[in-house]
């Protein structure tokens, strides 16, 4: 966590953190001002309005960016002119009109989400250890934080801190459930996370799904093997009632979280779905390599995670800033960027997750980790971009895979290295009593 928050600022500008501070206008308008209803929207949308914005973009950063900078003494009069950053102009002249936020402004915008990061590398750390105890859980935690891709995207005042948090918080509760070692309350937690997940990013959703197909493939696989023996065909009954009970009351939270779908909740959440195809069409229209063709959304899917190295930025033109350049530099060659994994470690650890796939394969108690890899790769066969921030969601993933694959080739050294004992005559061996033997 220490590590994580140490390089918060060396971490490279991007545009879209100007945008999320200064939509933190909103946490003004909630909790300062106390009128949570101006934040209301209706169609029809323009592109960078502040309604589209808000219809788009998660709320829970932008609310903690703004609680951030009230704590810090800041005020709504250093916030950036609409909309954050304006993706017309190149970086210099959004420089000089102001649109890049002033040095506490950005500090105090990547803390919440750097804490939100940090906080992740415990969730991550708990679900290792549902998975064997401390060496998965040192193994996955240390490959989660020290991914450079992870820790770019997670320092900067941008949504993905929280969704990592609250994503894999939602993911170890649902082992927790999983396995019977929460009650009612862990129920209750599991849509309080899965919510805020949602708020966070709206690709939480991934998150939530592999989350709750994580509890009922479980109880299928319970019932059907006859795993434990209160897995009745009754119990299965009551438990996707609970998880449809807490898939409902997370979509209330993120309703409820998000004031821009409070004048008429379905009609909105249509628009975010029609207005989120369209801002991808745009960006698809507007990426040379775009769209990707299904093998390269496979190849992304093989080589994102520990084979390519971080991307501080989506827009060709920006490498003619050289304000960004410097930053790129900088950053590269700090220590705490996180460890270039490199061609040969790389690969080595892409091979391991797929070890560790084939371990879950063969662990009834580990199928529900399929749902999640299902869910995940689906989304990005699906997607047409190749953005690398775009595969976020998959790194935990993947990451997990790798530590159970680290942990079983250690397990094969570790016999390798035991020295072997010597026979021993069935003459020699002393008689047991029947109560000594186990």
């Amino acid at each position: 966590m220490l590590y994580i928050l140490a390089g918060m600022m060396l971490a490279t500008f991007h545009g879209d953190e100007a945008m999320q501070i200064y939509m933190s206008r909103d946490y003004a308008t909630v909790f300062i001002e106390g009128n949570p209803a101006s934040l209301m929207v209706n169609p029809p949308y323009q592109i960078d309005d502040d309604p589209w914005l808000r219809i788009l973009n998660g709320s829970v950063n932008r609310y903690a960016i703004g609680l951030s900078w009230q704590v810090a003494g800041l005020n709504t009069g250093m916030l950036p002119p609409r909309p954050g950053w304006d993706w017309g102009l190149d970086y210099d002249t959004n420089v000089t009109t102001g649109h890049r936020p002033p040095e506490a402004m950005l500090a105090s915008g990547r803390i919440a989400s750097t804490l939100f990061l940090a906080l992740s590398a415990v969730a991550i750390f708990a679900i290792g250890w549902q998975f064997g105890g401390r060496l998965p859980a040192y193994v996955m935690s240390g490959l989660y934080t020290l991914n450079p891709i992870i820790l770019l995207n997670g320092r900067r005042a941008m949504m993905e801190g929280s969704l990592l948090a609250f994503g894999l918080l939602t993911i170890w509760l649902a082992i927790l459930i999983s396995r019977g070692r929460t009650r009612w309350h862990g129920w209750l937690l599991l849509a309080l996370a899965a919510g805020l997940a949602v708020a966070s990013k709206h690709t939480g959703v991934l998150f939530v799904a592999g989350a709750l197909g994580w509890i009922g493939i479980t109880e299928m696989v319970n019932y059907l093997t006859r795993g434990e023996q209160k897995t009745t065909g009754r119990y299965v009954v009551v438990t996707f009632a609970k998880l449809i009970v807490t898939g409902a009351g997370a979509l209330a939270l993120f309703i409820v979280m998000s004031p821009a779908l409070w004048n008429d909740p379905v009609a909105r959440l249509d628009d975010l779905i029609g207005q989120r195809q369209f801002l991808l069409d745009i960006q698809v229209a507007s990426t040379l390599n775009a769209p990707t063709t299904l093998i390269q959304r496979v190849e992304g899917i093989v080589t994102q995670p520990f084979m390519t190295a971080p991307v501080h930025y989506e827009v060709d033109f920006w490498a003619n800033a050289s304000a960004i350049t410097a930053e790129i530099e900088r950053y590269r060659a700090s220590p705490l960027s996180g460890i270039p994994f490199g061609p040969v470690v790389g690969l080595a650890l892409t091979l391991l997750a797929g070890v560790g796939l084939v371990m879950v394969l063969r662990r009834r108690a580990w199928w529900g980790m399929l749902v999640w890899v299902a869910v995940t790769v689906a989304s990005l066969l699906a997607n047409p971009l190749p953005w690398q921030r775009y595969y976020l969601p998959l790194l935990p993933v993947a990451t997990i895979l790798a530590g159970i694959g680290v942990v079983a080739a250690w397990g094969i050294v570790q016999k390798r290295l035991q020295p072997q004992s010597p026979l021993v005559s069935s003459q020699n061996v002393p008689h047991t009593k029947k109560s000594d033997e186990i």
